[in-house]
This record gives C-alpha cells, structure tokens and sequence, in this order.
C-alpha cells in the first residue's frame, strides 16, 4: 500500500475507472462532477489530491485543492462553494477503512511540515455528514497532533427511506398530510391531468437542461432570488458534469408536463442505492397543479421501479422534505488549523469574527 499526491488532471484522469468505482455511491465525488467543477472553480488554485492505492487498486481519496486567500493558505475540498455538493470528504475501501484513513493522515501531516502543504493556514473540510465514519478518524488525527478543530454546521440534508413499492411508501403515510397530496398527485398522473417523462440520453441533455435552467429561474425569480444560474460557470460546470454522468448512467432529468408544456423538473443524480435530488423548479403559472408535488411524486415512483433504497433532498431546510417524510441530516464545515502561531492567530481571528455577525445577527432579529 502506498500513499501519493496527485497535483495534475492527467494523473487524476489515469484512476478514472479506480476512482468511480470508489465513489460509486455518492455522484457527487465522481470524476466527472468533481472534474467539471475544477475546469470551472480551479481557476489559480492547485489541484491538490491525496490517494492511497495497493498496485493499480484505488483503496482511498482525499479530493483537495490549495487556495490562496486573505487569511493565507488554506486546502479545501472539490466541489465545495457555490455548487454545494453534499456527502464530501475522505472516501475509502470500507474493508481496510481504519488503515486506509491513517495512510491519508500520514501524508497530510508529512505534506504540512516539510512538503507542498507546508506553511498551510487552516484545513476547510465543507459538506461532510456528521454521521461520517471519516470524522471520527480526522478529530483523532487532529487532538493527537495538536491541530485545533473547529465545526460549524450547515443546512441539513434531508433523506427519504424507500420501501420496495409505492403502496408500502403510501402505507407508511397514513395519517399524514403527505399521504392525502401523494394520494392527489398519484391521481393526477393516472388520468394523465399532468404526465411524467424520464430524460436519460445525453442526446437529449440539452433539452433537460433548457427546461431545468427557465424552471429553476422562475421559480427562484418568483421569491426575489437571483438563482444559481445567474453565475455563468455554473451552467458551464453542469453541462460538462451530466454529459459525461449520463453516459454512465448517473444522472436523468424527470419532467412533469401539462399538456405537452414542462411545468416541472427535477435533476436526479443516481447513486448505488441512493437517488438525490440535486436541482429542481416549476413553473410558478401552474401552482393550482401543485407541480413541485407532482415531479416528487414521479421521481419516487422511478425510484422505487429501479430499486433504490433511499430518495435524498440534499441540502436546505425547505418545509416540504420534510413534508414528504425526509429525516435531517447534519452537514458540517470542518476547519483544522496547524499548531504554528501563526495558523493559531488566524484561527482566532476567524472565530472571534463569526462571534461577532452572530450577535449582529441576533440584535437585528430582536
């Protein structure tokens, strides 16, 4: 087993294969959406990913990059920032999880003192899940070389538990005003008042993305929202990403349409056993017909006919995934800072700096 820096996009691009098979349950640590997020976010950072492998068997990644900022140095995950990619961090062989998380510890800690990391500032781990087996390890690492380690949580994930059928997911609602809106959307779909349609061929992401970017901007335009889209590099990131998910087939668009007209899509990215729901809109002219419910409704009924054990909401705290079942799950920013005076002061700037907008915060609610 041996441990390795890669610091250059062809490199990365040799363990494509190795690498998705790793991340096969989370699509957004694959290559081609932590790649296409690079193209578009990476501009005058360094590529900075720390691998174990045994011979030409990928066994753990840790997807970073280096970024000059303000407060110094810093290593930061892929796919962080405005994406807002969830279930980050360390990925590795579950098989040999403990050994493969302290060859990824080793080389951070070597790289910090005398390597390509030395003279780093903070550590910023974003979007990892509290439940993270991963997290564990890192506070360890962290107290046993006297790194200070601070967390802050984010907006939750929601995720859906899926049963093997529809009537089983309806059962479990009874008594819940979800089970009335599913019952209504469900009846809706069966006399074609609205339809569903799958997108799956990339000959056809053009089209899924045309309705995806006029939905998701109506929709947010409606509520006095600029929308994701308002950046250019982020279409740009999503069409490099999903031409090539795809062609693997892990990723679809599910279109709800009145009359031939799409009033609603969602993006779903297919995991192992998971589906997660990374972008959605509506057409806010058509809200007598609920379409937010109605393309949930179709995208857990295609779900559930592939066999998938969870549905997820992703990131935000938005009143219907609730609604709809979802149980929270806890995201967090992690920041690590080295034991150098210097990284020490920066740290304590940053924390008493988030002290303050808090209070500011709390005096402006009051």
């Amino acid at each position: 087993m041996h441990t390795f820096t890669i610091s250059s996009e062809s490199e990365w691009n040799s363990w494509r294969a190795g690498w998705n098979a790793l991340t096969r349950n989370n699509p957004m640590m694959s290559m081609e959406w932590l790649s296409a997020w690079w193209h578009q976010y990476g501009l005058g950072h360094q590529l900075h990913i720390i691998a174990v492998a045994n011979g030409d068997q990928l066994l753990g990644v840790l997807p970073c990059y280096l970024q000059q900022t303000l407060f110094g140095k810093q290593i930061r995950l892929l796919g962080t920032g405005a994406v807002c990619s969830d279930y980050l961090g360390a990925i590795v062989d579950l098989n040999r999880a403990t050994e493969v998380y302290d060859a990824l510890h080793a080389n951070l800690l070597q790289s910090t003192k005398s390597g390509s990391l030395r003279g780093i500032e903070s550590l910023h781990f974003e979007g990892v899940s509290s439940d993270d087996p991963w997290l564990q390890q890192l506070a360890k690492f962290a107290d046993n070389v006297g790194y200070s380690l601070r967390t802050q949580s984010l907006a939750n994930s929601w995720s859906l538990a899926l049963p093997s059928t529809w009537a089983e997911l309806h059962q479990s609602q009874r008594g819940h005003g979800v089970h009335r809106k599913a019952k209504k959307c469900r009846s809706r779909l069966e006399s074609k008042e609205v339809c569903i349609r799958q997108i799956t061929d990339t000959s056809c992401l053009d089209e899924g993305m045309e309705h995806l970017i006029r939905l998701h901007q109506a929709r947010r335009e409606s509520v006095g929202d600029d929308g994701c889209f308002a950046d250019p590099r982020f279409e740009k990131f999503l069409l490099e990403a999903l031409a090539g998910m795809m062609l693997e087939g892990t990723a679809c668009f599910i279109l709800c349409e009145k009359g031939g007209q799409v009033i609603g899509v969602q993006l779903l990215l297919l995991g192992s056993d998971t589906v997660f729901m990374y972008q959605s809109g509506i057409d806010p002219s058509f809200m007598s017909l609920e379409p937010g419910h109605a393309v949930v409704t179709g995208s857990l009924l295609y779900s559930i006919s592939h066999g998938y054990k969870a549905y997820d909401f992703l990131r935000g705290d938005e009143p219907y995934k609730a609604f709809w079942g979802a149980r929270a799950r806890v995201l967090q920013q992690i920041v690590l800072a080295p034991p150098t005076f210097k990284a020490q002061a920066i740290e304590a700037v940053q924390r008493n700096l988030k002290r303050f907008w808090r209070g500011v915060k709390q005096i402006a609610v009051q």
